[in-house]
């Protein structure tokens, strides 16, 4: 996969083109993982959203610390339930009134003490883990059939 940026970036920083084609193979997979490893550039500024991320970095934390507090599990659950709910749609064909978001919840609760505020965009996190924890519920569902 070419991503025309990159190309355009290879050829400005590298004026002296690679000789052979396993010099391109390794040069191009160079660039790959270059690409793979760039943060992502964070939201603009609506201040909405700026909000609902704050309020959701807030509540990791203090799901981090103390995970029976129902507090934060409430804010973490208001700021990000259309992708908590997308997940659960997605990979178990549940809403949000089935008894599997509980335990959905409670995995996400579980993962909270591995957020990283320094590393980690808290709704990407929450997503990113709404996603592996309903495929791995899934899993086991199907595994228990």
């Amino acid at each position: 996969m070419t991503i025309p940026r990159q190309t355009a970036n290879a050829k400005a920083s590298h004026p002296n083109p690679p000789e052979s084609a396993s010099q391109v193979a390794i040069h191009d997979s160079h660039l790959a993982i270059q690409a793979v490893l760039e943060v992502p550039a964070l939201p603009g500024g609506d201040p909405a959203e700026l909000a609902s991320t704050e309020k959701t970095r807030a509540a990791l934390l203090q799901l981090a610390e103390s995970p029976r507090d129902t507090v934060p599990l409430g804010i973490l659950w208001d700021e990000n339930r259309l992708s908590i709910e997308n997940e659960l749609q997605r990979h178990l064909y549940s809403d949000s009134n089935s008894p599997l978001l509980q335990e959905l919840l409670e995995r996400l609760v579980w993962h909270a003490r591995f957020f990283c505020d320094e590393v980690d965009y808290p709704k990407a996190w929450i997503a990113r883990c709404a996603n592996l924890e309903a495929r791995r519920m899934a899993l086991q569902l199907m595994e228990a059939r």
